[in-house]
């Protein structure tokens, strides 16, 4: 005698046939009298399950008739129920019907074109040792960088089990774009539309042009450097870096520290540099007072006081409000130095040069030079090209390897001419130059004292004796006083 069994696995998306034979002589056996009740009632309930004991063998109708009403329509694999009919495979498990699952798709995600800095305790310097004041804590990011970019969700596919009901693939996520500012969107992606730090607020993005220190820069903030201004609600401690492409504006005061701005830089208690303090502005320097400081601007403005410091200026210099005092130290200026107060009673030697600027000068000696070499050289190669264009004259053919040399010498010929055609227009520009800064002017409103020297480009003057209200100019290359 024989049975069939279909089990279903719990996903519906298999099902395994097992057939069995009973013996006959086991089931006349009078010991089977003796077979507890609870066996009786498990043979009973497997033999009402598979519906199907018969005293003959399994067919293929018998599996179709079970497999139908079990409600199995689809991914049977009528072959393989086939080889086990015919080959009497009994008491295994086999897979006879299988369904198509569902094909997960992939979720959507968000790219951040950007890491959110970590605080540490310094950055780490070529040679191995750490930096302290440097900790690198700001995300700078230009107009039209990428901040954010969303990556679509790919759906899957839909499956289907052995009964022939349709399975729907897992819900794919489909975040969206964080909320933002100063950010332009285009397609699936979200662009800086200024210069500036990107900031994270809870879940906004924010592009900040400025930057804003509620405190002192010190080990804390560490170094900055960033594209755009800088905002300092505290001082700058010795030995820190600004760096900015913007503004500096500092509410304190400024230590021995480095300044660097691509724009303007305003200090309103002073700056204290120990001799290592250093400004560097594109635009202008603005300041109570400095004291042991380099300063370059294009124009610098002191409130109270210049003190045994370095200023250059690409256009003027002005210390006019409060005590209004230049002491000590070299201040350059291309068009103008203004002060109340120039040098002191105790003859302070204190250099004053106004006119062309130092920079200027070595500029106009590198466009000279370079121009005596290019004529130069442009003569070397005219007389090669002479020779060859001679010995052709005369009929003669030159060889490949010279008739290959006077291109190469007329193509650089061409070149080297428009090189110098180039560096004339620079020396001309230079000249030009030059030639405004003659009408440079030192301004003295109440004093200048004796120790200060006033130069230019070709002359130098000592103050010997205190004068009040005075204004000098350089005048046929000699530095004269001159009256209102």
């Amino acid at each position: 005698m024989e049975y069939l069994e279909i089990v279903i696995a719990d996903d519906r998306l298999k099902a395994f046939l097992t057939i069995d034979k009973v013996e006959e002589d086991i089931k006349e056996n009078e010991e089977i009298d003796e077979v507890e009740d609870t066996e009786k009632s498990e043979i009973n309930k497997n033999t009402e399950d598979n519906q199907n004991l018969k005293e003959t063998e399994i067919s293929l109708e018998d599996v179709e008739k079970v497999l139908s009403e079990k409600g199995i329509s689809y991914g049977i694999d009528w072959e393989k129920i086939e080889e086990i009919i015919e080959n009497k495979v009994y008491s295994e498990k086999i897979l006879i019907a299988e369904g198509k699952p569902p094909i997960p798709g992939k979720d959507g995600k968000l790219i951040y074109h950007f890491e959110e800095k970590q605080r540490q305790a310094g950055t780490m310097r070529d040679d191995g040792t750490i930096d302290f004041h440097s900790l690198d804590l700001i995300n700078n990011v230009r107009v039209g960088e990428p901040i954010v970019t969303k990556v679509d969700p790919e759906p899957g596919k839909k499956g289907i089990n052995i009964k022939g009901d349709e399975i729907l693939p897992p819900k794919v996520e489909n975040p969206q774009l964080p909320r933002s500012k100063n950010t332009v969107k285009k397609d699936n992606s979200l662009y800086s539309a200024v210069d500036g730090q990107i900031v994270r607020e809870f879940q906004k993005i924010v592009i900040k042009e400025v930057f804003t220190v509620n405190g002192d820069v010190d080990l804390n903030t560490g170094n900055i450097d960033f594209v755009g201004s800088v905002q300092i609600n505290g001082d700058v401690k010795e030995g820190f870096k600004i760096k900015a492409e913007g503004d500096i504006e500092i509410a304190g005061k400024a230590g021995a520290c480095e300044l660097i701005s691509g724009g303007n830089i305003l200090i309103k208690k002073g700056f204290i540099g120990r001799n290592k303090g250093t400004a560097k502005a594109a635009g202008d320097f603005f300041a109570k007072f400095i004291e042991n400081v380099s300063v370059e601007a294009e124009n610098v403005r002191i409130y109270e006081a210049v003190m045994h410091s370095k200023i250059k200026a690409r256009d003027s210099i002005e210390v006019t409000e409060g005590k209004g005092l230049i002491v000590g130290g070299k201040i350059t200026a291309r068009n103008q130095i203004t002060a109340n107060l120039i040098g002191s009673s105790l003859a302070t030697k204190t250099l004053v040069e106004i006119g062309m600027m130092p920079e200027l000068k070595e500029k106009l000696k590198e466009a000279k030079d370079k121009n005596q070499k290019l004529i130069d050289d442009l003569n070397k190669i005219q007389k090669s090209v002479d020779l060859l264009e001679n010995i052709q004259k005369r009929g003669i053919k030159l060889p490949a390897d010279k008739r290959h040399l006077l291109e190469k010498l007329e193509t650089a010929s061409v070149q080297l001419t428009d090189e110098k055609r180039e560096n004339e227009a620079v020396l001309e520009k230079l000249k030009e130059e030059i030639n405004v800064s003659t009408k440079a002017l030192v301004h003295v409103k109440k004093s200048i004292f004796s120790g200060v020297q006033i130069l230019t480009a070709h002359d130098k003057k000592i103050i010997q004796n205190r004068l009040k209200g005075c204004k000098f100019k350089e005048v046929n290359k000699e530095i004269r006083q001159i009256s209102d």
